[in-house]
């Protein structure tokens, strides 16, 4: 009867690795709302993954996956400049540190090796709509006074709507919300959810438009508006119905009337930007953009100075204070890292750094090519997210976003659904 019972909820896997499986989930839906929960749940995954002898079984599939090669091959780079890096090497390691989350990629794998035919990909994206779904009704109802939740809110006009993220990690999220609620309405053959759905996706694109109003968030939406104005276009490109090329126009036009008013209108935080450049370059003025085009100059110099290895792991910071040491005001503002990714990785491992980025991009997306179809527009809704706003921020970097990217993709690259796993011919693994 135990055994009846066990095979019911387990099948023929170790508890360990089921355990791993369920705490990826359980870390997954931590990421948007608790830094601690995030570092509890991926310890746990990590424990249960060592294990279980699945997950050592599989260890020779890891080669299978470029996505995994790339990101360990990324972070050996990141370890190894640590014997040349102009940072200390107390500081160097701890930075070195941040970037630990790659290693859940190739672990994530292994944990999720073997799960085609299940439901783990749907299940992962699901609970991580769910918990996105309720951050945002947190932030609206925080934004009209009627809650005061979470560490983040404050009273001023800026932080009365942050929940557990700032406008930054939260309007990106929310951008990625709006997406990932128009791909499942996309999935979904019950009427009545799918308009739900597209609801969610509409109050999630206000709210990063109008709401959260971090520019990153706002740019990320409204590259999805564009890129949904351009799909219209594409898909009734031969109509054969008269109602639908209508309605595709109408869409276009929608699209680049809200893209207008972001660009122009005096209170949208996006034609904002020239005038803080403005303050910056004129006044001396610390403003967000106008620093950050500073960090970026100083960053590029750098880059050309040492363009092939960089400085060593950790050595922004280091390097900056060369260049603001005969500063003042806003010129000599410090940070650790120049708030764009591919110049950050540019300055520590140079050119090397940049292309092995890259890769891990672009192994991304060779990966997702033998996902299902919900699993892979998930994955490259995110991706295009995530690539976009390194333009502007160190997402990698940063606890959330680089968790976010890590988690989501490791667990549904691995987590294939038995329609593409017949379609690649690939076959779970029995163990014995």
């Amino acid at each position: 009867m135990q055994e009846i019972a066990r095979n019911r909820w387990f099948g023929t896997e170790s508890y360990p690795l089921h355990f791993a499986r369920i705490f990826a989930l359980v870390t997954l839906c931590a990421i948007p709302v608790s830094t601690a929960g995030v570092n509890l749940g991926s310890g746990l995954v990590l424990l249960f993954a060592l294990l279980s002898p699945e997950v050592w079984k599989s260890f020779r599939q890891l080669a299978t996956s470029p996505t995994t090669i790339a990101a360990l091959v990324l972070l050996a780079a990141l370890a190894l400049s640590m014997t040349y890096t102009a940072a200390s090497r107390d500081e160097a390691f701890n930075f070195l540190l941040k970037y630990r989350k790659l290693l859940f990629l190739p672990v994530l794998f292994l944990v999720f090796y073997g799960s085609q035919g299940t439901r783990w990909g749907k299940t992962a994206i699901w609970a991580l709509f769910a918990m996105l779904a309720l951050t945002m009704v947190l932030t609206y109802t925080n934004f009209f006074g009627l809650t005061a939740v979470g560490p983040l809110h404050g009273n001023d006009p800026i932080t009365k709507p942050w929940v557990f993220k700032d406008h930054i990690s939260g309007g990106l999220m929310m951008a990625y919300l709006a997406y990932l609620s128009t791909a499942l309405a996309r999935d979904t053959l019950n009427r009545t959810g799918r308009w739900l759905l597209y609801l969610v996706g509409l109050l999630a694109l206000i709210n990063v438009l109008f709401v959260l109003q971090g520019r990153t968030g706002q740019v990320v939406a409204i590259a999805y508006i564009v890129g949904y104005g351009i799909a219209q276009v594409a898909f009734f490109k031969h109509p054969t119905n008269r109602t639908r090329w209508i309605a595709a126009g109408v869409s276009v036009v929608v699209c680049l009337g809200i893209v207008f008013y972001f660009v122009t209108s005096k209170h949208s935080r996006l034609a904002e930007t020239t005038t803080e450049v403005s303050q910056f370059e004129v006044e001396n003025i610390n403003t967000s953009s106008g620093v950050r085009l500073e960090f970026y100059r100083r960053s590029l110099e750098l880059i050309l100075h040492r363009p092939i290895a960089g400085y060593g792991v950790g050595s922004i910071r280091t390097e900056f204070e060369l260049f603001a040491r005969n500063s003042t005001g806003a010129r000599a503002v410090m940070a650790s890292n120049p708030h764009n990714e591919f110049l950050l990785m540019g300055v520590q491992i140079g050119l090397i750094g940049v292309a092995l980025f890259g890769w891990l991009l672009y192994a991304v997306h060779l990966d997702c090519k033998s996902l299902g179809k919900v699993e892979r527009m998930a994955v490259y809704g995110y991706l295009f997210a995530f690539v976009l706003g390194c333009f502007a921020n160190s997402l990698l970097l940063n606890f959330t976003e680089g968790y976010l990217f890590v988690f989501l993709t490791g667990i549904l690259i691995a987590s294939r659904s038995q329609e593409s796993g017949e379609k690649t011919g690939s076959k779970a693994p029995v163990y014995s």
